[in-house]
């Protein structure tokens, strides 16, 4: 269906319009003036003829009658009657004698013939009658009067042009095939156009419509060398640098995108109606932890940047504060993002900065230089005070100077057990820790891990029990670090289980063979006051400590808060893993899971 919009139907349509109304009227215009040149001639030389004729009747009117029907007139279509005293007695039509009856039906029909010769004077008449068929004709009609012996003449001339008739009708018929010429023109000047124009043009809007998509899998077919050729050219030459600059921007984006996923920074992007429209993994993590805590509608704005965000549309200036929610430390930044003409504010970009690991750092460092100072003043002092007492003679026996030695010989130790363990520390997690494997039974291992506990546990009414399955009777390790870790973990427990208000207080070591998952599994078992839920994930980072929810106990106030990392540390580095569960004030357990060596495999 062809559309009246469509370029070929328009340009075709005003062609064939401006083509049509020069053809008709050149047609009509030239037919017109033709036609009545022509009849003009014919009347001119009728009207020459008939004066000739007449000049003949008044030098010899009896020669004209007697000679009448033989006299050559100039055109076969006049013709002529002489009458006396209202006879005919001579007439000029003997060759066309058809034509007479219609000739003087045309005279007797017309008004101004019958007034004529009913006045009987010389009068010329120029008149149009109809014929046979409907067509108009032009005539001329003359009557000249004369006297012949004694009677009363008339010469009656008589000229008709209707067969000019024949001569129109053969101009119309040539005028209708010109007509049909040009409809066939016009048909093939539209499928012209169609192919060389609109089918061209086609094709580049759809091509043009696939750029718009990002499609550049096409390009303008190029068929002849003309306009729209060039215009293809120069769109193929658009497609490459469209696709180019659009691998380009699609790259961009996409590193912009990958930036705005990693980065530990949550982003929101907030328009004028402070609609969402942009955010990181980061940034809906705050929402959903928002929306959850204060239970409302997930499409709210937060209420700790909603104000905000209308300072900043206001002022059109950056905006920074800190903001805490559920023991969660943020940095807020908002920026506003300005229109095209630098003077709207079209948006505010909302950047959250969790601070939270940073401030808890910031208070263990704080509190491991408390811990460390207090737990180095200590020896410290009574290093110093019993080296007095030595130097000062107040010992005066020498069981009491080795007594005052023997204390400051501990303390030096426990100075030392701290100073190292901070080295170890410091070394594993820069990566120098260099483990000697070996096999090592594990029975007396642990017996004698535990004999070193045996008085500390009983002063704590704390009872210390092993369990060791038949199918781990020997493990590949470091025995120095192994012993290391089960030091740290037993004396937790003990430590934690002592402050249990329970009769049965109790730690237990259990080895035994995951063989679901094929590992080994060393566990310490405790039934103490159990560590806090939100503590378990920060208990194995450096110089945290679990003790801020217990400071009743006074007792549990020591360490620097890095043995548990040291644990993890070094059985890590034997290629386990290490998990705790606890249910505060029932059970507490440390899990460390080995990958299983079988002993029949290696002897292989």
């Amino acid at each position: 269906m062809i559309k009246l919009n469509n370029i070929t139907f328009r340009v075709w349509a005003v062609t064939m319009l401006i083509v049509g109304f020069c053809f008709i009227t050149t047609n009509q215009i030239y037919g017109s003036i033709y036609q009545k040149n022509v009849e003009n001639n014919y009347l001119s030389d009728y009207r020459a003829s008939i004066k000739t004729t007449e000049t003949y009747l008044e030098e010899d009117p009896q020669f004209l009658i007697d000679h009448l029907d033989k006299l050559k007139a100039h055109d076969t279509h006049v013709f002529m009657s002489i009458y006396l005293d209202g006879q005919p007695v001579s007439t000029s039509y003997n060759v066309s004698e058809q034509l007479t009856p219609s000739s003087k039906e045309i005279l007797l029909a017309d008004e101004k013939v019958k007034k004529a010769m009913k006045a009987g004077k010389d009068t010329e008449i120029i008149s149009e009658h109809e014929n046979k068929k409907n067509a108009e004709s032009v005539f001329i009609f003359r009557m000249k009067t004369f006297e012949f012996n004694g009677q009363k003449g008339t010469l009656y001339s008589f000229g008709d042009l209707s067969f000019l008739n024949a001569t129109q009708q053969k101009m119309n018929i040539w005028s209708l095939i010109n007509f049909a010429l040009y409809g066939l023109l016009a048909i093939g000047l539209f499928y012209y156009l169609q192919n060389r124009l609109g089918k061209p043009l086609n094709e580049l809007r759809d091509i043009a419509f696939e750029y718009a998509k990002n499609d550049f899998s096409q390009q303008a077919p190029i068929h002849y060398k003309d306009e729209i050729s060039q215009l293809a050219l120069a769109m193929n030459k658009m497609r490459k640098s469209l696709e180019t600059t659009g691998t380009a921007t699609r790259q961009e984006k996409e590193l912009l995108e990958n930036i705005v996923t990693s980065i530990s920074t949550g982003i929101l992007y907030y328009n004028q109606d402070k609609t969402l429209l942009m955010s990181n993994p980061i940034g809906e993590e705050f929402l959903h932890n928002w929306y959850k805590l204060e239970g409302i509608e997930e499409t709210a704005v937060p209420e700790v940047i909603a104000d905000q965000i209308d300072e900043v549309i206001e002022k059109s200036e950056k905006v920074y504060y800190d903001a805490t929610f559920n023991d969660i430390y943020f940095e807020i930044t908002l920026v506003p993002l300005f229109d095209e003409g630098l003077e709207n504010v079209r948006g505010v970009l909302v950047s959250l900065q969790d601070l939270t690991k940073e401030r808890r750092l910031d208070k263990m460092r704080v509190d491991f230089i408390n811990n460390v100072s207090h737990e180095l003043r200590t020896p410290l002092v009574m290093i110093q005070g019993y080296s007095e007492a030595i130097l000062d003679d107040i010992a005066e026996t020498e069981a009491e100077k080795h007594e005052m030695a023997s204390i400051i010989g501990e303390e030096s130790k426990r100075m030392n057990r701290m100073v190292n363990e901070m080295l170890d520390l410091s070394r594993m997690e820069a990566g120098h820790i260099d483990l000697i494997r070996e096999d090592v039974i594990l029975e007396p291992f642990f017996r004698k891990l535990m004999a070193r506990f045996n008085r500390i546990a009983g002063s704590s009414h704390v009872r210390l029990t092993l369990k060791i399955d038949p199918g781990v009777q020997t493990y590949e390790m470091d025995e120095d670090k192994m012993n290391q870790v089960f030091v740290n973990l037993i004396n937790n427990a003990i430590r934690h289980t002592a402050m249990a208000e329970r009769e049965n207080r109790e730690v237990k070591l259990w080895v035994h063979l995951d063989k679901v998952f094929d590992e080994v599994v060393m566990e310490v078992i405790d039934n103490g006051i159990g560590i806090m839920e939100e503590d378990i994930p920060y208990i194995f980072d450096r110089f945290y400590k679990a003790d801020k929810s217990r400071t009743v106990y006074k007792t549990n106030q020591t360490g620097t808060g890095i043995g548990l990392s040291i644990v993890k540390n070094i059985i890590e580095e034997h290629g386990g893993t290490i998990e705790v569960k606890s249910v505060p004030n029932e059970e507490t357990v440390f899990a460390m899971r080995f990958p299983y060596i079988d002993p029949n495999e290696t002897n292989v």
